[in-house]
């Protein structure tokens, strides 16, 4: 299974080219999965008053509960990365679309709003581009890209190449 992280900062424009490479990559049979750091704290909306936050609340170590094809799961402790990425490929994902997790060393495309926002290429690592949708004035060491459409395909052609 393949992970590929979007990063940046707040309304930077993650979720919309997550959901353009989810779509793309799935039209083509690809199996995608996605997964989002709910990184501003707190529990993820959703999950507060229920009956598996209640039974998780109790002490189970997992909890879950299934409707209508969604599967909902909490922990009791911290889910680390090896777990969350045997669930995905068990489920047969070969494609992993991760908003956020910064600090993972996977392959990293980095959402920039402005120049000031590419200080955040100092914190990370395995950048393989950067979303600008202007021209940057500064040089940078990494592809970048203005249309989402051609990074999609971009990406798609290194997946192939199998360097995703």
């Amino acid at each position: 299974m393949n992970v590929l992280q979007i990063v940046g900062y707040k309304n930077s424009g993650k979720t919309s080219l997550s959901n353009a490479i989810i779509s793309y990559f799935g039209q083509r049979n690809i199996m995608v999965g996605a997964l989002k750091h709910h990184g501003h704290g707190g529990v993820p909306i959703g999950f507060e008053n229920t009956d598996s936050e209640q039974h998780r609340s109790s002490g189970a170590t997992i909890a879950g509960v299934v409707g209508e094809h969604i599967f909902q799961l909490s922990h009791h402790t911290k889910w680390d990365k090896e777990i969350l990425l045997l669930i995905y490929k068990q489920l047969g994902i070969e494609l992993l679309v991760v908003e956020g997790y910064k600090q993972w060393h996977d392959p990293k495309i980095v959402m920039v709003r402005n120049e000031s926002d590419l200080s955040i290429l100092a914190g990370l690592t395995n950048i393989i581009a950067i979303y600008a949708p202007f021209h940057l004035k500064l040089p940078v060491e990494y592809p970048v890209f203005q249309n989402k459409s051609e990074l999609v395909e971009w990406l798609f052609m290194r997946n192939m190449k199998g360097k995703i």
